[in-house]
């Protein structure tokens, strides 16, 4: 569960609203811009749902939160504790991660020339499958190396990972433009051989809650 609570947050701050210089050239680059009609149905959507409530009041509301949906007993990754400052994530804003967690099988980095280079294959290592929503709208369905993500977002957890407790810090920007509207990631851990999946995780951010502060 340590990587991924973190990475499931932080792939959808760097994957989803990464500016495209983040990005491989050639390599698919996931965007937030939407088509005209879907951009039409979120902002709909979005402004129904801010005003629920009695009287036109608002509900207060959690703004992120997370479930475990993999096996318990079974799960080489385990997050004791996370942290995110802000708390709740704020667009336009600095968001750091903070984890505390178990790993029980160590995980090796897929390639270490992969992590410097294009120009050798990548191997297959321990990997993520995530999948992004803005309600019923997919934005984002793509396997990511979970080694070279930490790479990317310059984690201070980097494999291989050695069993035994770690703590993980990441941070990454949120945009300003990021729209109002509750994003749900899910996000599943496989082994590198694609037969086994070692976690589970759903986690939601809501940004329908207006900012207080």
């Amino acid at each position: 569960m340590l990587l991924k609570a973190t990475a499931a947050i932080a792939l959808l701050s760097s994957a989803v609203f990464a500016a495209p210089a983040q990005y491989d050239q050639g390599a698919a680059r996931p965007q937030v811009v939407l088509s005209g009609a879907r951009q039409a149905a979120l902002n709909w959507g979005a402004d129904k749902l801010s005003k629920l409530g009695d009287n036109g009041e608002m509900h207060a509301m959690t703004q992120w939160g997370w479930t475990d949906c993999g096996l318990a007993n079974d799960d080489p990754l385990k997050i004791e504790s996370l942290q995110v400052t802000p708390d709740p994530p704020k667009p336009g804003r600095n968001l750091t991660i903070n984890a505390t967690g178990k790993v029980s099988k160590r995980i090796e980095v897929s390639d270490p020339h992969r992590l410097l280079t294009s120009e050798y294959p990548m191997q297959k290592g321990t990997s993520a499958d995530v999948t992004v929503k803005l309600g019923l709208i997919k934005l984002l369905t793509k396997r990511f190396d979970l080694c070279e993500e930490l790479v990317n977002i310059k984690s201070s957890l980097q494999c291989p990972i050695e069993p035994g407790t770690h703590d993980f810090t990441a941070s990454v920007d949120l945009p300003a433009e990021i729209p109002r509207a509750k994003f749900v990631v899910s996000a599943k851990i496989i082994t590198p051989d694609d037969t086994e999946e070692t976690g589970c995780l759903d986690l939601w951010i809501n940004f329908l809650v207006p900012d207080q502060h």
